[in-house]
């Protein structure tokens, strides 16, 4: 009994085979109406089926795409980023120099002194503090080393710790911090100091014949040690007495928190280069 059923579930199956093999011979009549059901009923499911794997291999294949032009992307902006800061190194150098050897061997030097950091966190308990790099003591950042923006102007300096793999800088901003800068105009000098809100107070101006003006640039002098001349570093914004003998001059910053993404840390002693 047993095998009679097995013989006939076969002859079925082999029916059913021919019967779906037979459909898809081209036929001179219109289609019977067991062939509409079949085709009504898995030409849907076949098309989901295609459509599913090739939506699968071209979402694969634009992922890798994307993600190599995002590669390639980042690796361009971080060497646009290091041209640039050569760029505006070298017309500084240009400017102090008339050329000979000396001024060959400090091309070659700022060149190979250029490191591209990108910017991974920012001080949570005061945001105009302090950043924290991508870049750390393997790269070759160490303490005092001179941070710029993007467009070569100051936002700080490394400070310790520094990890293998991380470092801090201490922004301009920072009431701790402390540079030496000049005026523009008349060249007139001071301390740069950070009021913590995102501005600078410039320091010890006395009250002379020397005057300085609102949106008046302010420099880095290179008497602090630490910072070499003439980078930029923000525009007066306001002036006011304070003392009888000293000015309450407020400085705004050039480089915006906000829009700090990447920055370029310098790793020979710039001070050398002054």
């Amino acid at each position: 009994m047993k095998e009679k059923k097995r013989f006939l579930l076969l002859l079925g199956l082999i029916f059913v085979h021919l019967l779906l093999i037979s459909i898809q011979v081209p036929k001179g009549s219109e289609p019977t109406y067991f062939e509409r059901v079949v085709f009504s009923v898995f030409t849907p499911v076949e098309h989901g089926v295609v459509s599913f794997f090739r939506g699968l291999k071209n979402f694969w294949r634009n992922y890798f795409y994307f993600r190599d032009v995002q590669q390639q992307n980042q690796s361009l902006r971080d060497e646009a980023l290091r041209l640039r800061q050569e760029n505006l190194a070298l017309k500084n150098l240009l400017l102090k120099f008339q050329g000979g050897k000396e001024i060959q061997e400090l091309l070659s030097t700022v060149s190979r002194s250029i490191l591209v950091a990108s910017v991974i966190g920012i001080d949570s308990s005061q945001i105009y503090k302090s950043i924290r790099l991508n870049k750390g003591s393997t790269d070759g950042v160490h303490k005092d080393m001179v941070v710029l923006d993007r467009r070569g102007r100051l936002v700080g300096r490394i400070v310790e710790p520094v990890s293998p793999r991380e470092s801090r800088v201490q922004l301009i901003s920072d009431e701790d911090s402390g540079v030496g800068v000049l005026t523009e105009r008349l060249r007139v000098v001071g301390i740069l100091q950070g009021d913590s809100g995102g501005k600078c107070r410039l320091k010890y101006i006395i009250k002379t014949n020397r005057e300085v003006m609102v949106d008046e640039e302010v420099l880095t002098s290179g008497l602090d040690g630490i910072y070499p001349s003439g980078i930029p570093v923000g525009r007066i914004v306001s002036i006011t007495e304070d003392t009888d003998l000293f000015k309450k001059i407020i400085v705004e910053p050039y480089f915006d928190l906000s829009d700090l993404d990447q920055v370029a840390v310098f790793t020979a002693d710039l001070r050398d280069l002054s």
